[in-house]
């Protein structure tokens, strides 16, 4: 059985890396990004430097390839309208009207829990509610997400768009807030998400929440599971060794709806 083909933009930024060196056995790679990676890329596999923000170039790429992981644009949440129109909102378009075109089989989006970070940290967000960003960088991947759900129900390209939350390695030790903490994601959990994401069936288009299987959740993971067959395994509070008290937050209540508890925090506690 021949191997699946991934277009797999972002390939040099931190998530593109972690999942190419977890999966190039698995699929067969097509990298893409404005500056070679810093790992080796040997054949089958092969690497194209190249901007996105030329439509002709998507139209180019997306020849031959059955899935495009989509994790190209500017991530940080400061990030000025400026920037984020050309990285964010045209590489995204004319990628998918590529993809589309191309009649690709999935296409994968790297949105992000910033497209819900208007409400408080507080409130697990459950699937289906609606957006609520605190920055551009937000809004603009709340425009991709609209964009992958047209192009899916209107121009039957199948879609998953995932909400990454903290993708942070287990040696990252400065997760000391209650919000990330929450909406961690480990480099193992963003690897088996991806590629449930790549592989789940009878998907025209589904909104995936990004986190791993932490304590206190930050996004309800309930449909995730149910729809990708996601199986995060790891936990922000065991693997950083920390508990409740340790949360440098005033946020007095996390909720996990999934287990259907309310648990409750005090502002000051001193470890025992």
């Amino acid at each position: 059985m021949s191997k699946r083909t991934i277009l797999l933009t972002g390939a040099s930024g931190r998530i593109g890396r972690t999942f190419f060196l977890a999966m190039q056995e698995h699929y067969v790679f097509t990298l893409v990004d404005q500056k070679h990676p810093d790992y080796p890329v040997l054949p089958p596999h092969r690497f194209i430097p190249a901007n996105l923000s030329d439509p002709s170039v998507s139209e180019q790429l997306v020849i031959g390839m059955e899935n495009i992981v989509h994790l190209a644009g500017i991530p940080h949440p400061d990030a000025k309208f400026e920037q984020l129109l050309s990285a964010n909102i045209l590489t995204t378009t004319y990628l998918l009207q590529a993809a589309a075109k191309s009649q690709c089989r999935r296409f994968v989006f790297a949105s992000s829990a910033q497209t819900i970070e208007g409400y408080p940290v507080d409130k697990q967000i459950p699937d289906g509610v609606a957006v609520s960003p605190a920055n551009l960088y937000g809004v603009t991947k709340c425009y991709g997400e609209a964009l992958c759900s047209y192009f899916a129900t209107q121009q039957g390209l199948s879609s998953v768009v995932l909400r990454i939350g903290a993708f942070e390695p287990k040696e990252q030790h400065e997760l000391k807030n209650a919000r990330d903490l929450s909406a961690w994601l480990s480099h193992e959990d963003a690897v088996h998400l991806i590629t449930c994401a790549i592989e789940a069936e009878g998907i025209t288009f589904f909104i995936a929440h990004g986190i791993s299987n932490n304590r206190f959740k930050r996004l309800d993971l309930t449909q995730t599971r149910k729809i990708l067959g996601y199986s995060p395994q790891d936990d922000a509070f065991i693997t950083f060794n920390l508990n409740a008290y340790l949360l440098n937050t005033t946020t007095e209540k996390l909720i996990d709806t999934e287990n259907k508890e309310n648990i409750h925090q005090p502002k000051k506690q001193t470890p025992n």
